[in-house]
C-alpha cells in the first residue's frame, strides 16, 4: 500500500489530463493497494474502478510520476474472452 503525504507530488511528464492526476491522488489518498511491478524496484500498478495506473515512487522524495494509464477491462469481459475462437 502507498501512502500519501502532504506535500507529496505527483508529476505528470506525459501531460495526461488533470482529471487523471487527481483520480490518482483520490486513490492513493483512500489508500487502494497497489501491486508492485516484479520486474522493477518502486514501480506499481493501481487499481481505480475505470482505470489503471502506472506509477514510480521516488524512494528519495517520496513524489509519484504518473507513467501511464488505461482503461480498466471488466472481469467479466476477460472471463467472456477466454470464450472465444478464432
Amino acid at each position: 500500500m502507498i501512502q500519501l503525504k502532504d506535500g507529496t507530488r505527483i508529476e505528470n511528464p506525459r501531460g495526461y489530463e488533470d482529471n487523471a492526476v487527481e483520480d490518482l491522488r483520490h486513490l492513493l489518498r483512500a489508500r487502494i493497494p497497489a501491486q508492485p511491478d516484479p520486474h522493477r524496484e518502486n514501480f506499481y500498478e493501481v487499481k481505480g474502478p475505470g482505470e489503471i495506473f502506472y506509477i514510480h515512487v521516488s524512494p528519495i522524495s517520496g513524489n509519484v510520476v504518473l507513467l501511464a494509464k488505461w482503461l480498466r477491462q471488466l472481469d467479466e469481459c476477460s472471463v467472456c474472452s477466454d470464450q472465444l475462437v478464432a
